[in-house]
């Protein structure tokens, strides 16, 4: 069990604070909910409840240790990382932002970033996708390695496969 004031994981708002656990007003079930309050991205100002006896959706954050560890193996970006399958490519986008693997909402996002510098724009759905990711994943590494969220890319930038 997690703790109020705690930080966590959660899979489709990144880093998130405990802000409380306590049961949903007028539900007289005696389920309790942690009460969290996303760090980045679109859902920022929200706060999200996620049931306690069912945390799935739930992890610690990436450790200090292994936000360096993934900023080393960051995918190559002289590789050919976009699916052009635009069907694959859903599912592979759906399939990231499900799990929160940042790892491969990682490639999955550099691979979408390299489309846009070869072709100058992104298409919607890639755009849709990296607009989820992008806070998902540097949020998590600024929180891991305690700079702020905007520093990410470039700290990425000069330190990756180091």
């Amino acid at each position: 069990m997690y703790e109020i004031d705690s930080y966590v994981f959660h899979t489709h708002c990144g880093v998130c604070k405990i802000k409380a656990i306590e049961p949903l007003s007028g539900d007289d079930s005696g389920n309790l909910y942690y009460v969290l309050s996303p760090f980045y991205g679109d859902d920022k100002n929200n706060i999200v409840r996620v049931p306690v006896d069912n945390p799935a959706s739930l992890r610690r954050p990436l450790t200090k240790e292994l936000a360096l560890e993934l900023i080393h193996k960051w995918p190559n970006i002289r590789e050919n990382l976009y699916i052009t399958d635009s069907k694959a490519r859903k599912n592979a986008y759906d399939t990231a932002l499900r799990s929160g693997y940042v790892e491969d909402l990682a490639t999955l996002m550099e691979g979408a970033l390299q489309r846009k510098a070869r072709d100058g724009h992104l298409n919607s759905m890639d755009a849709q996708f990296v607009s989820r990711a992008m806070p998902i994943v540097y949020g998590e590494l600024g929180f891991a390695l305690e700079m702020p969220v905007d520093q990410v890319p470039e700290y990425i930038r000069l330190h990756a496969g180091k």
